[in-house]
């Protein structure tokens, strides 16, 4: 897992990542359909919840790549709903599928699209910091990490 260097988004990204090994441990096993659906559930809600919180973040900062970022979170969005639908089938192969896709996109994802992001959101801070204490405000602002 790469690290984004905020902690509120590193622990999404590490709960995604064991929700991904904990869906490849139960397709390894021959009952694996009394809990796929529950883990696909479980796995789907992190990602769509980890998502939407990454876009508010670049919204509220007015990160320059927010456009850019959330394509690729649309994609992967898409991409994940085409193959939940076919486990939901019943396709034994989807459930491998969708942890061969996902470990695969959120490695990349994270390696780039991530870093760039946390590293904009980690400056904006440093700068929201600055600006209040050379105002010489006592504001509350929220920490990013």
């Amino acid at each position: 897992m790469n690290a984004v260097f905020l902690t509120e988004i590193d622990d999404q990204h590490k709960e995604i990542f064991e929700a991904v090994s904990d869906l490849q441990n139960v397709l390894a096993r021959p009952d694996a359909s009394p809990e796929l659906s529950k883990l696909t559930r479980r796995l789907v809600s992190s990602i769509d919840e980890h998502f939407n919180h990454e876009e508010r973040l670049m919204r509220a900062a007015r990160y320059d790549g927010l456009r850019w970022h959330k394509r690729s979170h649309d994609a992967a969005r898409k991409r994940v709903t085409q193959i939940t639908a076919r486990i939901q089938t019943g396709d034994a192969e989807a459930g491998r599928e969708l942890v061969e896709y996902l470990a695969d996109w959120l490695r990349d994802h994270t390696a780039l699209a991530d870093r760039m992001m946390g590293a904009f959101l980690r400056n904006h801070q440093r700068t929201m910091w600055k600006v209040t204490f050379e105002a010489g405000r006592s504001l509350w602002i929220p920490v990013l990490g």
